[in-house]
C-alpha cells in the first residue's frame, strides 16, 4: 500500500478472490492511466507478486453490477422491504406499477400502495403468505410472492424457530394477473397471530402447507379456523396457478352448494362441516374421491363436534387443533394490541392499559376472537369519544362473568369443601406435570412457599424438585 500512497492514488475498497484465492483486488476508481504505468512495475517487483493487471470491475462489482443490470430488466415488479414495511430496493417495473419514478421508490412504505396487506402486521407473524396473494396496485390485478429474509442460517424457515427477529424484511414479486375466475370469493388474508399455544399451531401449519393430505382443521366457534385454512393456501405452492375456493355451509339449511366440477389446482376450504346434514355429509365424502392431484380439501368444524364416519375417516390424516382463547390468558395483551393495529386508522393505534388488561384476562370469551374483537371494538370507540390514548378500565363495556367450567356434570352429590378440594387437588397435580419446583409453583399460583408445601402435603403429591437443596420444603 506504500506505493499507491507514494503516488497519491486513493484505494476505496479491497478483496481476495480467484480459484484458489491467490488474487488480491483493489479498488481505485480515481486512478489515471498514467499513474498505473507509472506504479506497473514497482507492483511488480513486489515479492510473491506474478502479475498485475487492471480491470474495470473488482468482482463484488460485477455481481452488483450483473444483479442490477438482471433486476432492471426483469419485466415483473420486484422490491424488498425492511421489517417495518418501508421500500428498501426495487426495480424499474416495480417503480412503473407504483406510478413514481425509480429513485422515489426506496424509503417509502409498501402500505401506501398496498393498503390491505397490512405490511408490518405480516412481518411481525413469521407465518406469513407466501404464494399467489391477490392484490390490486393501481387498478391493476397482481399474484404477490413473499419470500422472508431470514437473518439466522438455514433460509426463510428459520424464521419457524427463531421468531420474527430473525427476519431483515421480504423479497416481493408481484406477477400481473386476470380478474378473478374462482368460483366462490375467498376468505380474507389475515395475520395468524403467532402467540402463546398458537405459535405450536402456526409452527404446525407452516409444515402442513407443503404436504398433499387432507387437512381439517378443529376449534370452539372464533378461535380462527378459517383464518387459518386460508392461510394454509397462501402458504402453500398450490397458490401458484390456483385459488382458494371457499365454501361455507349454510346456516339453518345444512346444505353444501359445490360446483358440478372441480377445479383443477388450488385449495378448496370446506368450512363448518359439523352444520352439514349427516346424509351431505356421506355425499361430500363420495364427492371428495374425485378431488384433481394438485386441488387440496381443507375442512373446519367445532372442536367436539362428531362427523360422519366416512368423512372423519376421509380427514384423518392431518388434523390441527386450535386452542381457545381462555387458555391464552398471559397473551391477552399481545392479542388486544394486534386488533388495535389492525383496525387502525391513520397510523393512529391505541393502547389496552394495565387495569384493562387486567380484566381482558379474567374473561372467558365465550365465543374467542369473535367475542374480543368486537368487544375491543367497542372499548375503542368509547375511548376515541373521550379523547383517550389508551382503554382503560371505565371504557370496557360490560363483562358477564359466568366461567366455562362444566359444575354441573361432576359435582352433584359432592360439597361444596369436597368441589372444592377436588378442583384444588387437580390444578397442583397438572402443575406438576410441568415439573415445577415448589418455589415456583408459588410464584404460579400466587401464594407462599410455605402454603404450597402443606397443600402437597395434604394431598399426598411431591414435586420434582423436592430434594434439591436451593428449593427445601418447610417442614
Amino acid at each position: 500500500m506504500q506505493i499507491f500512497g507514494d503516488y497519491r492514488i486513493n484505494v476505496t475498497s479491497g478483496e481476495l478472490g480467484g480459484d484458489s484465492g491467490d488474487k488480491v483486488y483493489l479498488s481505485a476508481p480515481s486512478m489515471l492511466d498514467t499513474q498505473y504505468r507509472a506504479i506497473e512495475k514497482s507492483l511488480a517487483r513486489v515479492p510473491g507478486v506474478r502479475r498485475v493487471r487492471r480491470i474495470a470491475l473488482i468482482p463484488s462489482e460485477r455481481r452488483h453490477f450483473e444483479l442490477d443490470t438482471l433486476l432492471r430488466h426483469v419485466a415483473e415488479p420486484v422490491l424488498s422491504v425492511d421489517r417495518e414495511g418501508r421500500v428498501v430496493a426495487a426495480n424499474l417495473a416495480a417503480a412503473r406499477a407504483f406510478g413514481v419514478s425509480l429513485d422515489r421508490v426506496p424509503g417509502l412504505q409498501l402500505q401506501r400502495f398496498l393498503p390491505l396487506l397490512q405490511v408490518a402486521e405480516l412481518l411481525r407473524d413469521f407465518a406469513v403468505p407466501r404464494y399467489g396473494m391477490p392484490v390490486t396496485v393501481r387498478g391493476r390485478a397482481y399474484q404477490l410472492e413473499w419470500l422472508p429474509i431470514a437473518l439466522t442460517e438455514g433460509g426463510a424457515g428459520a424464521a419457524g424457530t427463531a421468531g420474527v427477529e430473525s427476519l431483515a424484511g421480504a423479497v416481493l414479486t408481484m406477477q400481473p394477473s386476470d380478474a378473478p375466475t374462482a368460483l366462490s370469493e375467498p376468505p380474507t388474508i389475515k395475520a395468524l397471530w403467532d402467540f402463546d399455544r398458537r405459535r405450536d399451531c402456526c409452527l404446525q401449519l407452516q409444515d402442513m402447507a407443503a404436504l398433499q393430505s387432507p387437512l381439517l382443521i378443529r376449534g370452539e366457534r372464533g378461535s380462527g379456523k378459517s383464518t387459518f385454512a386460508s392461510a394454509l393456501h397462501y402458504l402453500s405452492p398450490l397458490a401458484v396457478g390456483g385459488d382458494c375456493y371457499h365454501f361455507p355451509v349454510a346456516d339453518g339449511r345444512g346444505a353444501l352448494a359445490l360446483p358440478d366440477r372441480w377445479p383443477e389446482r388450488g385449495t378448496v376450504v370446506l368450512d363448518d362441516l359439523h352444520r352439514l346434514r349427516p346424509e351431505a355429509q356421506q355425499q361430500l365424502a363420495g364427492r371428495l374421491q374425485t378431488l384433481p392431484a394438485q386441488l387440496r380439501p381443507v375442512a373446519t368444524c367445532e372442536q367436539r363436534a362428531e362427523l360422519a364416519p366416512a368423512l372423519a375417516q376421509y380427514f384423518s390424516s392431518l388434523v390441527l387443533n386450535l386452542p381457545p382463547l381462555r387458555t391464552m390468558r398471559p397473551a391477552l395483551a399481545r392479542f388486544a394490541g394486534a386488533v388495535l393495529r389492525e383496525r387502525a386508522k391513520d397510523g393512529e393505534t391505541l393502547g389496552v392499559d394495565a387495569e384493562a388488561a387486567a380484566a381482558l384476562a379474567l374473561h372467558d370469551w365465550p365465543d374467542n376472537f369473535i367475542g374480543f374483537v368486537d368487544f375491543l371494538s367497542a372499548a375503542a370507540d368509547r375511548c376515541h369519544r373521550r379523547g383517550g390514548s389508551a382503554i382503560g378500565l371505565a371504557d370496557l363495556p360490560a363483562l358477564e362473568s359466568r366461567s366455562l367450567l362444566p359444575w354441573r356434570e361432576w359435582s352433584r352429590g359432592l360439597s361444596y369443601r369436597e368441589v372444592m378440594e377436588r378442583v384444588e387437588r387437580a390444578l397442583l397435580e397438572e402443575l406438576l406435570e410441568e415439573q415445577l419446583s415448589t418455589r415456583a409453583l408459588a410464584k404460579r399460583l400466587g401464594i407462599s412457599h410455605t402454603a404450597v408445601a402443606n397443600k402437597l402435603r395434604k394431598y399426598g403429591l411431591t414435586s420434582a424438585a423436592k430434594g434439591n437443596r436451593e428449593d427445601p420444603v418447610p417442614q
